[in-house]
This record gives structure tokens, C-alpha cells and sequence, in this order.
């Protein structure tokens, strides 16, 4: 708008993904500065004005900056990345507050060490889409209803499980899912959020379901995004650093 002026995208729990002119916030000792960085989560009082979906920032308060996103490139390109899905997502004003609490507790894993970039990035991506609408039906397979198997294939289109019995010549596009992925997916897809962060997977089995969540996540949104193209050279190393570790072990 002008110079010194800011217009951000917010995430709220109340409004979903909106925009916000934020007066001045470009100057470092305007005092909504601090509270209108990136990555920043903060109490806003604003009021409607300036179009649609644009509001005007009246009275900021910070109340948490994560700061250690800044150590490491990967982390912040995975940061990007999760934003650009939640504005690129058509999320319901019912379920807004479940993805913000989704997003900041991803950031706080990813910031605190609790869980490694492959895993925070899997669990983002399933969840995300099981709360806006896209839940996948992993009870069991689709056509015997057979709950557990020694593999089960994902339809990444359709979203549901194929036993290897029930599996078809022409059926194409399934991801193999072995027992501990099918297990993670239903976690991640139906367990309450507290309980989702409670369990970690490694080696195959973690980029696995890395694969197939990304998968499902391009099937349902759009073919691709900037920031997963700058994210996937990041990842790779990781990857690799996953099948050394089965290798060694």
C-alpha cells in the first residue's frame, strides 16, 4: 500500500486464511513490527475495511515467535511449504482453530527436535487434508473390508486401502503400504490431535509414508507448488540418510 505499510496472510482460528493491512509495520519501531513477522503467532484486534477479506490491524500482541526455524534452511522451507498448503486449501470456518493448532504444533516439533523434518512433513500433509475434508477410508480394504493384512496398497486418488487378494490387474497409481505406514495413517488421519504427536517412525517405513502423503496431498490440491520444488533437493540428503540408517542397523 505505501513504503512502510504491510499486508499479511493470516491464518486465524475464527476467519480461516485471511489478509490484514497492517499500517507502518515495515518500520522497526512501528508497533505492530514484531507481531506481523513471518512465522510469528500473535493476538490481533482488527476491523473489517479495505475489500473483501482484508481487514485493518487496530491492536497486536505477541505471543509466540519461532525463532528456531531460523537454524536451519530446511526448517524454513518446510515452514513455507505448510503455508503455502493451508492457503492454497479451502479451509471451513468449523475447522480453522484445528489447523491452526495443526500448523503451531508441527512449528513447535520441528523448532523443539521432537520430530525429524521427513516425519513433521508427512503428518502435516495427511492431517491437513483429513481436516478439510479429505479424509482417507483406512478402516480396511474397500472390497473385503479385511482389516489388517500383511501389506495393503493406497489409492492416493480415491483415498482408501486394497488388500493384495482384492487387487486388480488395472487397478494403477497405488502406493504399497507395509503394516507400521497403514498403522501411521490412521493415526495421523483419525487419531485426536494431542495423541497425534505421541509416535515417531524411521528407515523405510518413514519415507514411505512421506511419499504417500505427499502423493495424496498433490492428488487433491494442485500438481505442484514452489515451495515443495525448493523443499525436495533439501529433503533429499534426509532421505538418504534414512535408508543408511536401515543399512547400518
Amino acid at each position: 500500500m505505501k513504503e512502510s505499510d504491510k499486508v499479511i496472510t493470516v491464518l486465524t482460528k475464527e476467519l480461516g486464511v485471511i489478509s490484514i493491512y497492517a499500517k507502518g509495520a515495515m518500520r522497526l519501531k512501528n508497533k505492530f513490527h514484531s507481531s506481523t513477522g513471518v512465522f510469528t503467532y500473535s493476538e490481533f484486534v482488527i476491523f473489517e475495511g479495505r475489500g473483501d477479506k482484508m481487514y485493518q490491524l487496530n491492536e497486536a500482541v505477541v505471543k509466540k515467535v519461532f525463532y528456531n526455524l531460523s537454524d536451519s534452511v530446511e526448517n524454513i522451507a518446510l515452514a513455507m511449504y505448510m503455508s503455502e498448503l493451508v492457503c492454497e486449501a479451502v479451509v471451513p470456518d468449523e475447522v480453522s482453530n484445528d489447523i491452526l493448532r495443526l500448523f503451531l504444533n508441527c512449528l513447535y516439533m520441528l523448532c523443539e527436535g521432537k520430530w525429524s523434518l521427513l516425519m513433521t512433513k508427512a503428518a502435516f500433509e495427511m492431517r491437513l487434508m483429513s481436516d478439510i475434508g479429505f479424509r482417507p477410508n483406512l478402516v480396511g480394504c474397500k472390497r473385503c473390508n479385511e482389516y489388517q493384512k500383511d501389506i495393503f496398497w493406497f489409492d492416493t486418488e480415491e483415498g482408501y486401502l486394497v488388500c493384495p487378494d482384492c487387487k486388480q490387474n488395472y487397478d494403477v497409481g497405488y502406493s504399497i503400504s507395509e503394516p507400521p505406514v497403514t498403522l501411521a495413517l490412521r493415526y495421523l488421519a483419525l487419531a485426536d490431535l494431542e495423541q497425534m504427536f505421541s509416535f515417531r517412525l524411521k528407515g523405510f517405513s518413514l519415507i514411505q509414508l512421506g511419499h504417500i502423503c505427499e502423493k495424496y496431498v498433490l492428488n487433491h490440491t494442485k500438481d505442484s507448488y514452489k515451495t515443495l520444488d525448493f523443499l525436495k533437493p533439501l529433503i533429499k540428503p534426509l532421505i538418504e540418510a534414512e535408508i543408511e540408517s536401515v543399512k547400518g542397523s
